[in-house]
């Protein structure tokens, strides 16, 4: 009896194992899109769930997760929210709007976004390096005040998983105390006498169950040839 209890045990086991075999990789599973900019010579992989807003010097992708119809009755207004940030030779702004209820105690409408951002700026007479050690001692500099806005530089390595190196680093915003507040992740690359701003932003909660992703965004990340 003991041993097809064990044997009954084992097969439920290892049913349980198959099972999570299979789940795993489906819950992992996500379909990207790769951008690529010849113009202002830069790829990246884009999540499918984000679309194209605007494209030229500051592009941007626009995910808007939570959309929830809108009570009968009750109108529909815009309300504006910004997302913005600034980097040294790079002044970015992006004001995008979400629909909410018209009732003075409405819940409803749809959650924040989650946005990418690449700003583009022609700096050919100052070199890549130049440009890289002016914004990686900013944020160093930053990091070292009694209230710091950044952490944690990473210089991308292609051994360490990353697409591209070269003149090119990202950095986090601090943690915030409100799930509700703006965070950003950026990276800052100088090359193909440019420089280059990438901003990932949204909620500090949803950017904490993106993070993942975000991650991998980030290391997609590469220049490439602009071609006129």
């Amino acid at each position: 009896m003991m041993g097809r209890r064990t044997a009954l045990g084992c097969f439920a086991l290892a049913f349980a194992c198959a099972g999570s075999m299979i789940i795993a990789p489906a819950a992992e599973a996500r379909e990207w899109k790769v951008y690529e900019n010849k113009k202002y010579g830069y790829s990246l992989k884009i999540p499918a769930e984000f679309e194209l807003q605007n494209e030229d010097k500051s592009t941007t992708w626009i995910y808007q997760p939570g959309s929830v119809a809108t009570p009968a009755g009750k109108k529909k207004k815009k309300k504006s929210f910004s997302i913005g940030a600034r980097i040294k030779g790079i002044n970015v702004g992006t004001t995008q709007s979400e629909e909410t209820t018209g009732s003075s105690g409405g819940g409803g409408g749809l959650e924040s976004a989650l946005s990418i951002h690449v700003n583009w700026v022609w700096m050919p007479d100052v070199a890549p390096g130049t440009l890289f050690k002016a914004n990686m001692d900013s944020v160093k500099k930053d990091m070292s005040s009694p209230d710091p806005n950044y952490t944690d530089p990473i210089v991308f390595d292609k051994k360490k998983g990353y697409d591209y190196e070269g003149n090119t680093f990202w950095y986090k915003e601090v943690d915030k105390s409100d799930g509700g507040e703006i965070h950003r992740w950026h990276i800052h690359s100088s090359g193909n006498k440019s420089n280059y701003g990438v901003i990932l932003a949204g909620t500090y909660d949803q950017v904490k169950e993106w993070a993942p992703v975000y991650e991998e965004v980030v290391k997609s990340f590469k220049l490439i040839p602009i071609e006129k």
